[in-house]
């Protein structure tokens, strides 16, 4: 068994040592067998959209207004079998990984089934992922059948992570790459949340108006849910080395605040910049609001993890 190191609390009481299991395969061997079992569902997908009767007329596309101007057009059968396959794939990916177990570790559900849960509910959002990648690949003139493999493979790669993560017990790891891993899902969860309600603003709310306060407003926003969100998984699910419990002080709270906001300044700015000035004035036509919005969210992102690591999650 692989065991973290016994942390000492800021109040001098210590954390537990917290037993985690140990690969029986090297990791190559563990990689292979992933990697086979992702392509053949990824294989298999391609072939099964290709036997589906669906027939692109132009009464069945659907026009979906994504920036200024700009909108994606996609087939609305196809949209429906992508809800369908997209479950089944979540599915699968899920049994196939318990059954065969590449790493040789058997699945741990956790108290009262409490891994299990958190497993689904983040398997929920690789399931937004397939359908979002599906559908936008085939919006963009690739095929239906390889936008389906596209977005197999790559909601592939995340599971089998968050398998890791959850079913073998690496959300208590203490290694860095399992806490970058669970930061980025924490800023995904939040990214997801952050863009929907910007989006709801930017376009629904203010009708894609371009008044100088809208995009302040719908970032905004967008912070206050994302940061709330953000806070919470930080805190109890991703800085598992972290030696003390600053972070859940009055202080450490405050910190959190105050270094979001100069995450979301950094991130106004970003998009002050990118879709205000350069997309919309000058009339950049590559830096659409969501390439922009992709753009803010790993430069915000790289800067919260560096930030927080040095002065909350020490």
């Amino acid at each position: 068994m692989e065991e973290n190191k016994e942390i000492q609390t800021s109040d001098k009481e210590p954390i537990p040592s917290i037993e985690i299991p140990a690969p029986k395969y090297k990791w190559y061997q563990e990689g292979i067998v992933a990697g086979i079992i992702i392509l053949l569902l990824t294989a298999g997908i391609y072939f099964i959209v290709k036997l589906l009767p669906i027939n692109v007329t132009e009464e069945s596309l659907v026009y979906l207004t994504y920036s200024q101007d700009k909108y994606i057009q996609f087939d609305a059968n196809f949209g429906i079998w992508s809800l369908i396959l997209g479950a089944l794939v979540s599915i699968l990916y899920y049994v196939l990984f318990f059954f065969i177990r590449p790493s040789g570790i058997t699945p741990d559900f956790g108290p009262k089934g409490k891994w299990l849960i958190a497993y689904i509910i983040l398997a929920l959002f690789g399931y937004l992922a397939y359908l979002v990648i599906a559908i936008l690949l085939s919006g963009w003139s690739i095929s239906l059948a390889t936008s389906s493999d596209v977005a197999t493979l790559l909601v592939g790669i995340y599971d089998y992570l968050i398998y890791k993560s959850y079913m073998e017990g690496r959300t208590m790891s203490n290694a860095l790459f399992w806490e970058i891993f669970r930061f980025a899902i924490v800023g995904l969860v939040a990214a997801i949340f952050d863009f929907a309600t910007c989006f709801i603003f930017q376009f629904i709310i203010f009708n894609g108006s371009t008044a100088f306060y809208v995009t302040g407003i719908a970032t905004g926003m967008g912070f206050v849910i994302g940061v709330t969100i953000n806070y919470l998984m930080s805190t109890y699910m991703v800085y598992k080395a972290a030696k003390s419990n600053f972070s859940k002080s009055a202080k450490g709270i405050i910190t959190f605040l105050v270094l979001s906001i100069l995450g979301l300044l950094i991130g106004v700015g970003i998009q002050y910049v990118l879709y205000d000035f350069l997309f919309i004035n000058i009339g950049v036509s590559f830096l659409t609001y969501p390439v922009d919005f992709v753009i803010r969210t790993l430069v915000v992102m790289v800067y919260n993890y560096i930030t927080r690591k040095l002065f909350i999650y020490k």
